[in-house]
């Protein structure tokens, strides 16, 4: 299992900005004007950045299935509220 790569150090200016090493850059596919998503962790001093653009294909992947479950759950809560009013009408 590969677990990353050190590329180096880099430090935070005055105004918050960080600068990606030119190696991880280059090796990682990074562009000028890239969006990333931060996130942090509960362990101090823990930031990890992810492409927007990935963010946005795991949103659509997570979304598409979430939709499928709704359909099918739907499916399934409908086919027992059926089944439930053809048994209700045996009894009557």
């Amino acid at each position: 299992m590969n677990h990353g790569k050190f590329f180096g150090t880099t430090s935070m200016g005055e105004r918050g900005q960080v600068v990606i090493p030119s190696e991880a850059r280059e090796e990682l596919g990074f562009q000028s004007g890239e969006k990333f998503v931060v996130f942090g962790g509960p362990r101090k001093g823990t930031v990890i950045l992810v492409k927007s653009e990935i963010m946005n294909k795991f949103a659509n992947v997570f979304f598409n299935t979430s939709k499928r479950f709704e359909k099918l759950a739907k499916e399934i809560l409908d086919k027992t509220d059926a089944e439930m009013e053809a048994e209700e009408e045996e009894t009557k």
